[in-house]
């Protein structure tokens, strides 16, 4: 944590009571999606929540999705945080070219005049 953010948002492997009162002491927002127990499923309320969260957090996501998919990075393959840093800081850097690729192709050069 940095100290400046606002909410967790992440999936029900994190819902605890124990995370819920650590971000409670932080002010932070609970984003974190509830998770169903055997004999005590989801209500209708905790499964719109989940919805709700799950739109946000699939932004944070994808990036990744698109790591493992497109470049190979499911697992770490360097020993050492500095290498896989560097190996990872490539693949988005490819990533955001590939996105811009593909916008280009599909909206072409916008006008020179557009930018203002």
């Amino acid at each position: 944590m940095l100290g400046d953010e606002s909410a967790l948002y992440a999936d029900a492997a994190y819902s605890s009571q124990q995370a819920r009162d650590k971000l409670a002491k932080f002010g932070m927002a609970d984003q974190v999606q509830r998770k169903g127990y055997r004999g005590k499923p989801l209500s209708k309320q905790e499964q719109a929540r989940n919805k709700a969260i799950a739109v946000t957090q699939a932004g944070g996501e994808r990036p990744f999705a698109t790591y493992k998919r497109h470049y190979g990075l499911a697992r770490t393959r360097f020993m050492g945080l500095g290498k896989n840093a560097t190996v990872y800081g490539l693949a988005a850097m490819a990533a955001n070219i590939r996105k811009g690729a593909k916008c280009l192709t599909l909206y072409g050069i916008p006008e020179p005049s557009y930018a203002g």
